[in-house]
């Protein structure tokens, strides 16, 4: 157990410290193969290592750790290299001098810088800079050519693995202690293999007869070093575009996001498709990217010109325009605008994929036609000036339809109506009136391009009514005839006047009260109100409808028949318009019922801490059986309350902070019924 903890904790270490080794010694990677062998690349990360490598050589030793899934009890140590691997000998190099990273590489490794005087601190930094050009040089060649990486002692390949075994991969410089620099590791086996993935974010600028391409390096920059780019006719069969493989310069210390390259077309009417390959550390291939297709282009710098419009038949608009037929390549098509107005968004009409064309017939225009045309490709749209062309019109628009509104209790106006339907519609006028038969004048001050209006009247006037309609007005200044009219109800806000009581007759057992109606010209009925002398407050006693048929009568009258003989009346009457508003009363008029009283009831109260105490006295002929006490409370109508047979009664009810109203009616022994006494109030 002990063995297979030190064990992991080896191999956490050797993974942790191979991935901070981003400094400095030796960097080390690795991959699976489907041909069950292990690829190794190694690099040293500086010119001082690089010169310990070429001199003292490269050992590369593997610990099988897993197998079949378990951590083994003892690693299985292998050292790969019989002994350190030194770049080739010279001789070995010479057979493959065709290769230019394998000259490359040989000429850094083997050749001899010139030899200069160190006499100057310039002379020792043009040494130093040639001896890092020398480094940077050969690691280039040996990442862009497997072939210059086996020369140059970089890489191996391990063909003992077995599929169910993981191995951890130790690379270091055979020094002497004293000069030991880093070493790297890498853990892995043919389990973790994995398919190489398709370069991304292929994009295209098409030129005149040349293609700007562009690809996204960055995301997969841990996996590939170098790309091919391939173009094709047919999007079938692909050829690379050059030799060599494609690298993306850049600055020290800078990691670029994209790579770019440029290749030139015979010609820009023919079609290409392009795709990427990436290849890796170890010389592999990549799938190829998604295709990315076009052609040549000469950028569009100016737009079309009109040349000619033409006016058929006051119906149709033909437009004849100039453009460079060299550009007829390059283009995608024309596009056709038009609005009624020099100015605002216009509505495309028309739109052309044939480079050649010229001409264009609008078979619908408009009365007045603004036009803009345009020449457009995938990227580009260059715009005409507007061109105008209009069609003769005398012929006026509909009437317009559809008029509605509402007043509000402030006096505004809101008036809607339904849109017409012609094309060349440029506005409405609003027109209003206080008669339907009277001039109807304009009120909008100018023209309505919308289909709502409003507008504020006057309420405080005897026009019940107030009247509007439309015309409607093309671009021609074609007015139609007048819509129809409509007709709006003012709220009313003003009282009827009073009536004014001409008599009150008395006749046999009655009073007849007669009356000047009001002269307010929407009254709907009368209200008469009567009290007797001794009450405090009118009641109403009846209300008279206004007969239409009658509305012309100046007078009404009214028989009071429910007078008691010998009592005093007052009388008053309203009038109430269509609108629930009434008059002030008229002055009130008093006459005393016909007749002798048959009896007196004098009714007077008394309040105290047991509530409020009633005393009467009656002078009758007739026998009292019984006296009828009615209370009302605050404005209501008196109500039954009580009865009794004393000579008092005491009313332990009231409430506090309330008015109360009582009134007495005496029932003799003949059955019959006094008339109702006096009203007395009580505020406790």
């Amino acid at each position: 157990m002990k063995t297979k903890i030190y064990i992991a904790a080896l191999m956490l270490f050797a993974i942790t410290t191979a991935a901070a080794q981003a400094n400095s010694g030796v960097m080390l990677l690795s991959r699976p193969t489907q041909q069950n062998s292990i690829l190794l690349r190694w690099a040293p990360t500086d010119k001082q290592t690089w010169d310990l490598g070429n001199r003292y050589g490269y050992v590369v030793e593997r610990y099988t750790l897993l197998r079949k899934g378990e951590l083994l009890d003892d690693m299985e140590h292998r050292v790969l290299t019989a002994e350190p691997q030194k770049p080739s000998p010279a001789a070995e190099w010479q057979q493959y001098v065709e290769d230019k990273y394998v000259s490359i590489a040989a000429e850094c490794i083997f050749g001899e810088s010139e030899k200069l005087p160190l006499v100057s601190p310039a002379a020792i930094a043009q040494k130093y800079q040639e001896e890092q050009n020398r480094f940077s040089m050969a690691l280039f060649a040996a990442d862009q050519s497997v072939l210059t990486a086996r020369l140059s002692g970089l890489s191996a390949v391990d063909n003992t693995v077995l599929p169910d075994e993981k191995y951890l991969y130790k690379v270091y410089i055979a020094t002497p202690d004293s000069m030991a620099v880093d070493t790297a590791f890498s853990f892995t086996g043919l389990s973790e293999y994995q398919e190489l993935p398709k370069p991304i974010d292929l994009a295209a600028r098409w030129g005149n007869r040349q293609v700007q391409l562009s690809w996204n390096i960055l995301y997969l920059g841990h996996i590939y070093n170098s790309y091919i780019v391939e173009k094709s006719q047919d999007g079938k069969e692909y050829t690379a575009i050059s030799e060599n493989a494609s690298v993306q310069a850049s600055d020290e210390d800078v990691t670029p996001e994209y790579a770019f390259r440029t290749d030139s077309l015979p010609d820009n009417r023919t079609t290409w498709y392009y795709r990427i390959k990436g290849i890796n550390a170890f010389g592999e291939l990549g799938p190829p990217s998604d295709s990315i297709v076009g052609r040549g282009r000469i950028p569009i710098t100016a737009p079309p010109m009109i040349a000619n419009k033409e006016v058929i038949d006051n119906k149709q608009v033909r437009l004849t325009w100039e453009y460079p037929d060299e550009m007829n390549e390059s283009i995608t098509g024309f596009r056709l605008y038009r609005s009624p107005k020099p100015t605002g968004t216009k509505e495309k009409i028309y739109e052309s994929k044939t480079p050649d064309e010229r001409t264009y017939v609008d078979n619908q225009p408009d009365i007045t036609n603004y036009y803009a045309l345009s020449v457009f490709d995938d990227e580009t749209e260059r715009f005409t000036p507007n061109t105008y062309a209009e069609l003769i019109d005398s012929i006026p628009p509909a009437a317009p339809r559809g008029l509605a509104g509402k007043i509000d209790s402030t006096g505004i106006v809101r008036l809607t109506w339904d849109r017409n339907k012609e094309r060349d519609i440029h506005g409405y006028r609003v027109y209003r009136s206080n008669r339907p038969d009277f001039e109807f004048i304009l009120i909008s001050s100018s023209m309505v391009a919308d289909t709502c209006f409003t507008d504020s009247i006057n309420l405080k006037t005897l026009t019940k009514q107030i009247y509007y309609r439309l015309r409607a007005e093309d671009l021609r200044m074609n007015q139609s005839q007048f819509g129809a009219i409509l007709e709006l109800k003012r709220p009313d806000i003003i009282p009827p006047v009073s009536p004014m009581i001409q008599s009150v007759e008395a006749k046999k057992n009655a009073l007849v009260l007669t009356w000047f109606n009001s002269s307010s010209t929407d009254v709907v009925r009368h209200h008469v109100y009567r009290k007797a002398a001794s009450d405090t407050a009118f009641q109403l006693l009846t209300s008279i409808e206004k007969n239409p048929k009658k509305s012309l009568e100046k007078q009404s009258t009214y028989q009071d028949n429910s007078v008691q003989a010998g009592e005093m009346y007052i009388y008053q009457v309203k009038a109430e318009d269509d609108s629930g508003l009434q008059s002030p009363p008229s002055s009130p008029v008093q006459k005393k019922a016909p007749g002798e009283k048959s009896d007196e009831i004098v009714l007077k109260r008394q309040i105290d801490l047991e509530g409020v105490t009633l005393q009467w006295t009656v002078k009758s002929k007739k026998k009292v059986e019984r006296i009828l006490i009615y209370k009302a409370v605050g404005d209501e109508a008196p109500r039954l309350h009580d009865g009794t047979t004393e000579s008092s009664y005491t009313d332990r009810e009231a409430l506090r902070e309330k008015a109360f109203h009582y009134r007495i009616k005496a029932l003799y022994d003949d059955g019959t019924y006094s008339g109702l006494s006096n009203e007395v109030t009580v505020k406790m």
